[in-house]
């Protein structure tokens, strides 16, 4: 089913385009990986997700997604949240359809469902979430055809907080409010589930299957001040990460992340030299492992070393 989700994704931007809508809750926020019962972000990568105006539908011209009920529902969530997230190099989605309503005259239909996102990168040689949702509900709204197909017509969340039970109350039936309001475990396992099998498949289709699958929370990073570089020095390495240069994408770990640009796979460092006592940016192409850019930090001053 994930092949045929990815491929319609795919095969629907070489073709006509529709009128749809994706409404987020409101702008995600930068935040540790968290089980709530609302929606969590985790966003560990330089790349931010953009912000979201409103809980209401905004209106875009999207690809036209048609396909069976449950691929037309998960190539939207899919195809709305790749307009937030912008990280990582593959993504993936779980839903869990609770209810739906009959189609109208017009053959639409509102389908009620609990939904989960994720972008995936290599960290530290593991497949870490990089970006994200918890565990949202969701209204989708499909329009039937003929044929038995279904296709995407908009998505519209729950609003995060002091909001979140009214625009439950608002945009469910009211048999559902419960089972959207505190989310169930295993439900948010289905999810996960769901979620990690796209990333499963990914790393079997490039030869990496031995890549640990994960959240952010769920492998050990090392920072600067693990090492004993003062807060004033890491901090000014923050500010040299915040510029235009490629330490933008290097890590805020000791470590290592893998960017894929245009199709190369390049691998961003950051390094601490302890006899030196000297903190290393790098950028390398991974396939030859050649370095191609790199910049060298005192560890006692924050001051590029020359």
């Amino acid at each position: 089913m994930k092949n045929r989700v990815i491929a319609l994704l795919t095969v629907a931007l070489l073709t006509s385009t529709v009128i749809a809508g994706c409404g987020k809750s409101n702008a995600p926020e930068e935040a540790p990986p968290a089980a709530a019962e609302e929606s969590s972000v985790e966003e560990v990568a330089p790349e931010a997700p953009a912000e979201a105006s409103t809980q209401e539908a905004v209106m875009e011209s999207v690809p036209e997604i048609t396909a069976s009920l449950d691929e037309a529902i998960g190539a939207g969530i899919i195809l709305c949240n790749n307009n937030l997230f912008k990280a990582g190099e593959t993504q993936g989605e779980g839903h869990i359809l609770m209810d739906k309503d009959e189609p109208d005259a017009d053959g639409n239909q509102k389908c009620y469902i609990l939904e989960m996102f994720g972008a995936y990168e290599f960290q530290n040689g593991n497949f870490v979430k990089c970006a994200g949702t918890g565990a949202i509900p969701a209204v989708v709204t499909v329009q039937s055809h003929d044929d038995g197909s279904f296709e995407f017509i908009s998505m519209v969340e729950a609003e995060d907080g002091s909001n979140f039970v009214d625009s439950i109350k608002k945009n469910f039936p009211e048999a559902l409010w419960s089972r959207c309001i505190t989310i169930d475990p295993d439900d948010m396992n289905e999810l996960e589930k769901q979620e990690r099998s796209y990333a499963e498949e990914y790393l079997s289709s490039i030869g990496r299957e031995d890549a640990e699958i994960g959240d952010y929370a769920d492998f050990d990073y090392k920072i600067l001040t693990d090492e004993g570089v003062s807060v004033d020095v890491s901090n000014k390495m923050l500010e040299v990460q915040s510029g235009d240069g490629f330490e933008f994408f290097c890590p805020n770990w000791i470590g290592d992340r893998e960017v894929l640009d245009d199709n190369v796979r390049y691998i961003y460092k950051t390094e601490y030299d302890q006899k030196k006592k000297q903190i290393i940016f790098s950028k390398v192409l991974y396939e030859t492992g050649e370095v191609l850019e790199s910049s060298v930090y005192d560890a006692k001053t924050g001051d590029k070393v020359e």
